[in-house]
């Protein structure tokens, strides 16, 4: 699949690779492109901001290596049980913090984006930890 042809160099055996691939049969992806089929390679496209600098994604699924926390195959999700909060041109992802007595049915995952519990009737707070005005006895 990666080469131009099925013609070779007859001195060292180098087939013609097509774009961003790689390796003297044309059968690996170059850094940073995964997936090699008869189109060729497709770019990782990592995210700057949830990959570690100076790594390189999988060259056959194009899974990128994320931060801690941090999920997605380009990096650019939190995992369940955190939700993402921006910091400057970048993100991180912190823990939901669930108060597990005030959730539904216990749940200790939050929005991925706004970090909100699912919160029992009567209860309030991003973690669910507070009773609503004239209510008490959070409890499971």
């Amino acid at each position: 699949h990666g080469s131009v042809s099925q013609f070779c160099n007859p001195l060292s055996g180098q087939c013609n690779c097509k774009e961003r691939v790689k390796g003297l049969l044309c059968d690996t992806c170059m850094d940073n492109f995964y997936g090699l089929d008869v189109t060729g390679c497709k770019a990782c496209e990592c995210d700057a901001a949830g990959s570690i600098s100076g790594t390189v994604c999988d060259a056959r699924t194009g899974q990128c290596v994320c931060k801690p926390n941090i999920g997605g195959r380009r990096c650019d999700e939190c995992l369940d049980g955190y939700h993402r909060a921006q910091k400057g041109h970048s993100f991180l992802c912190l823990p939901c913090n669930c108060e597990k007595a005030g959730t539904v049915n216990g749940s200790l995952l939050c929005d991925k984006s706004t970090g909100q519990c699912p919160c029992k009737a009567g209860v309030t707070g991003l973690g669910c930890s507070q009773c609503m005005l004239q209510t008490y006895n959070l409890s499971m």
